[in-house]
C-alpha cells in the first residue's frame, strides 16, 4: 500500500503504516495578548513570578509542551509583547478578587487605546500587584489579571486560560465533580497527596491499585488544581473536551486557526464540522467543503479519503491520540529514483560509483556469512562477521562520498532525491545532526508539500532520538 499524496500544508496526525508525514507542532492556536502595566517612573516589578520576557516565554513554552503532550488540539500563541505606561494607577490593582479585575478591564473597554485592548484574544494585563491571578468565565473570558504571587507551575498562564475555556478548579465544590468533570475525583485545596487518596479511596497513596494512583495524580497534579508541590501537568479527557467545545465556540474571536473537527467514533445526524457536531468521516468534511486555510481535527482513530489529492491549504491535527489516514495505491511525492541514467554525466558517474560501493559493501557481507558456515568456534565467526561489518561500513563511507560528490552537480528534484538520500543514510547511522541538515535541505528546496511533510517529520524525529541519546 503506497501513501497518500495530499497537498496539506502542515500535517500532525501521529501515522503509522499510510502516511509517512508529519509536523508535530501544528495545531489550533488561541490567540494571547500579554501587556505589562507600568509603574509612575515607567518600570515593570522588580522581581516577582511574571515580571521579564523570560518567565512570560517559559511559561508559554510549558503551556505549549503541556497541551501538545496531552494530544490537545489546542496551543497557546502570544501575538505581542506591550508596556504600557500612563496607567499607573493600575500598577498595584490585586487579582485577587474579582473587583480588581473587572475594573481593568472596564477602564479597558472605556479606553481600548490606552489599553491596548484586543477583541479577538484574550487580554492578559500583569502588574506589581502582590496577589496571584484572576480570569473570568465565559461569557466574559476575554481578560485575565495577573499579579506578581501566582503559584501555579510549570505555567500559571494556562491555569488561567483554563479557566477562560471553562474549566474550574479541581476543588470547586467538596460535594465530588464539583468541576462539572465525572472523570476527576473529589478534591480539596488543603490535602496532601495521601490525603486525597484516603478521602477517595481509603488507603494512603502508596498503598493504592495504580488505578487509584491513577486517578489521584490525574487531580494531585492538574492544571486546575491548587497542589502546587508537584509539577501541574494533567488534564482529563472531560477536561479536554470542555477547552475543546468552548474554544471552538470562540473560534471566531479567540483561535488564531479555524478547526473542523471529524469524528468517525460518533453517530451525528447533523454534521457541521464544530467540536459538538463534527463530520463523521474525513471524506464528509472534504466533500463538504469550505476547509481551505482550516485546521482538520481528527479525533484518535484510523481514517480514509477516497480523492487522491487535496487541492486546498489546510492544516490536519489529530486530538486525543494517534490518528491515521489511508488511501491506497497513491503516491506521496515524486523523486527521480534512475539517478544512474542522469543526463548530467557528473551525476550519472558518481551515483554509479556510489551503487559501486553499495553492491561491494553487499558482497562482503554474503562472503563472510558464507564462511561463517564452514567456521568451528563461535569465537570465529564472530571475528569474521566483525570485521565484514568493518569492511562494508568502509564501502559504505565510499557510497555516501559519491552522492556528496552527485550532490554537487545534481539540479532540481534530482538534487533533492540526493539530499533526501543522504539524510536517510544519516538517520538509519544514527548521524541525527547530518540527518537534519539534510532534511531541512530537503524541505527547505522542494516545492511538494507532502514531501516538505516527511523531510519535517524527519527533522522532529531525529531531534527526538538525539534528545534520548539516539534511542
Amino acid at each position: 500500500m503506497k501513501t497518500t499524496h495530499v497537498s496539506f500544508i502542515c500535517l500532525a496526525i501521529i501515522l503509522v503504516s499510510f502516511f509517512s508525514a508529519a509536523v508535530v507542532d501544528a495545531h489550533v492556536p488561541v490567540r494571547i495578548s500579554i501587556k505589562f502595566i507600568l509603574d509612575a517612573n515607567g518600570n515593570r516589578p522588580a522581581t516577582g513570578a511574571l515580571n521579564t520576557d523570560e518567565e512570560i516565554n517559559a511559561e508559554f513554552t510549558a503551556a505549549i509542551d503541556i497541551l501538545s503532550r496531552l494530544n490537545s488540539e489546542l496551543t497557546v500563541e502570544r501575538i505581542e509583547f506591550v508596556d504600557l505606561s500612563g496607567l499607573s494607577q493600575w500598577y498595584g490593582t490585586s487579582a485577587a478578587t474579582d473587583a480588581g479585575r473587572d475594573a481593568v478591564r472596564n477602564a479597558a473597554l472605556a479606553s481600548p487605546a490606552a489599553f491596548h485592548w484586543r477583541s479577538d484574544a484574550i487580554n492578559i494585563y500583569i502588574n506589581g500587584g502582590p496577589s496571584s491571578a484572576i480570569s473570568d468565565f465565559p461569557p466574559n473570558n476575554n481578560i485575565i489579571l495577573m499579579n506578581q504571587g501566582c503559584g501555579n507551575q510549570p505555567s500559571c498562564i494556562l491555569h488561567e486560560i483554563g479557566h477562560s475555556l471553562n474549566l474550574m478548579h479541581t476543588h470547586e465544590t467538596s460535594g465530588g465533580n464539583g468541576d462539572a468533570c465525572g472523570d476527576t475525583i473529589t478534591d480539596n485545596k488543603t490535602w496532601t497527596k495521601n490525603q486525597l487518596a484516603q478521602n477517595n479511596f481509603g488507603c494512603l497513596y502508596l498503598d493504592c491499585s495504580a488505578a487509584q494512583k491513577g486517578a489521584v495524580d490525574l487531580v494531585y497534579n492538574n492544571v486546575m488544581s491548587y497542589h502546587v508541590d508537584e509539577p501541574q501537568t494533567r488534564l482529563s479527557p472531560c477536561q479536554m473536551d470542555r477547552i475543546s467545545s468552548q474554544s471552538d465556540g470562540d473560534k471566531n474571536w479567540l483561535l488564531a486557526k479555524l478547526p473542523v473537527y471529524v469524528d468517525n467514533s460518533r453517530f451525528v445526524l447533523f454534521q457541521l464540522g464544530t467540536f459538538g457536531l463534527p463530520y463523521t468521516s474525513l471524506q464528509n468534511a472534504l466533500d463538504a467543503g469550505g476547509i481551505t486555510n482550516r485546521v482538520l481535527v481528527l479525533q484518535q482513530g484510523a481514517y480514509t479519503m477516497t480523492q487522491e489529492t487535496l487541492h486546498t491549504n489546510v492544516e490536519i491535527v489529530t486530538r486525543s491520540g494517534p490518528s491515521t489516514v489511508s488511501h491506497p495505491g497513491v503516491q506521496s511525492y515524486v523523486l527521480p529514483v534512475d539517478l544512474e541514467n542522469s543526463k548530467h554525466p557528473r551525476v550519472r558517474d558518481a551515483v554509479r560509483a556510489s551503487q559501486d560501493e553499495e553492491r561491494n559493501g553487499r558482497k562482503v557481507i554474503e562472503d563472510a556469512e558464507n564462511a561463517v558456515k564452514t567456521a568451528g568456534k563461535a569465537e570465529e565467526k564472530s571475528a569474521i562477521r566483525a570485521e565484514a561489518k568493518e569492511k562494508q561500513k568502509i564501502h559504505r563511507d565510499k557510497a555516501v562520498k559519491g552522492l556528496l560528490e552527485a550532490e554537487q552537480y545534481a539540479e532540481k528534484d534530482e538534487k533533492i532525491a540526493i539530499q533526501l538520500e543522504l539524510a536517510q543514510r544519516y538517520r538509519d547511522a544514527g548521524d541525527y545532526e547530518r540527518a537534519i541538515l539534510y532534511f531541512t535541505k530537503v524541505a527547505v528546496g522542494t516545492d511538494q508539500p507532502n514531501l516538505k511533510q516527511v523531510a519535517l517529520f524527519q527533522i522532529d524525529t531525529c531531534r527526538k532520538r538525539m534528545s534520548r541519546g539516539g534511542q
